[in-house]
Parts: C-alpha cells; sequence; structure tokens
C-alpha cells in the first residue's frame, strides 16, 4: 500500500497544481505549454526524489533527496514563472544527474536476474552430475 501510495504521489499534486499553474487548464496557448513544461518537471523530481538514489550512503542520499523535493516542490508551486522556470533548470540538472548515478548504482534488475540464473545454471549443473554418480 505504500508503494501504491508513492507511485501516486506525484498525480495526487498535481491536482493541486492546477491553483498555482491555472493557465495549464484555462487559457490554450503558450502559456499553457509553460505552465504544463513546469508541472511534468515538477513531478519528474518529485518521482525522483521518492524512488531514485544519488548515492550509496543513506547519509548523502537521503538529503540530497529531499533537497530535489523542495526545488521541485518550488518548481510547481511557486506563483512567479520566472522562479518556477529557474528553479526547473536546477531540477533538470539534478535529474540528469540522478539518473546517471542511479544507473551506476542500482543497475537494472534483468542484469542481476542473468548474473543469478547464470550462477543458479552452474549449481544445478554440478547437482546433476553428482545425482548421475549416485544413480549410476
Amino acid at each position: 500500500m505504500y508503494e501504491a501510495l508513492k507511485i501516486c504521489m506525484p498525480i495526487t499534486l498535481m491536482t493541486f497544481a492546477i491553483f498555482t499553474r491555472s493557465n495549464m487548464v484555462v487559457n490554450p496557448g503558450w502559456q499553457q505549454v509553460a505552465d504544463t513544461l513546469l508541472v511534468l518537471v515538477s513531478t519528474c523530481g518529485i518521482t525522483f526524489a521518492m524512488f531514485g538514489r544519488f548515492h550509496e550512503k543513506p547519509g548523502i542520499d537521503i538529503p540530497l533527496r529531499v533537497l530535489l523535493a523542495l526545488v521541485s516542490f518550488v518548481t510547481m508551486f511557486h506563483p512567479d514563472t520566472r522562479v518556477s522556470a529557474a528553479a526547473a533548470i536546477a531540477v533538470l540538472v539534478a535529474l540528469g544527474f540522478g539518473v546517471w548515478r542511479h544507473r551506476a548504482i542500482a543497475p537494472p534488475k534483468a542484469a542481476a536476474q542473468v548474473e543469478a540464473a547464470a550462477a543458479s545454471t552452474e549449481a544445478l549443473a554440478s547437482l546433476l552430475a553428482e545425482a548421475r554418480r549416485d544413480v549410476g
């Protein structure tokens, strides 16, 4: 249930973003696009703050993720578009760095599963060889 709440958090925050980013739903045009991009960047930052990792050590990782979440909240909820745009640039830079670091720290599970399957295949082969000696 906690994981479901974490997944839904950015969507829930988007429903409140329309109060500060009203151009996103009221005025079609370039202001709508700008506000939508600000909300997109901020939700991506909040999502990475919840699921990503900047560093192996929690003492370094957690403060960096909290900082990213705070700057993402500024991007989403600050009423001045210039301040929000500046914060969005910081969020984008942090996201780029964070995704690069996360790929190094936590490789995809598929790679770990292939390594585990190879190790279990070797163990299975030795087990089968031992069984054949016992039977035959």
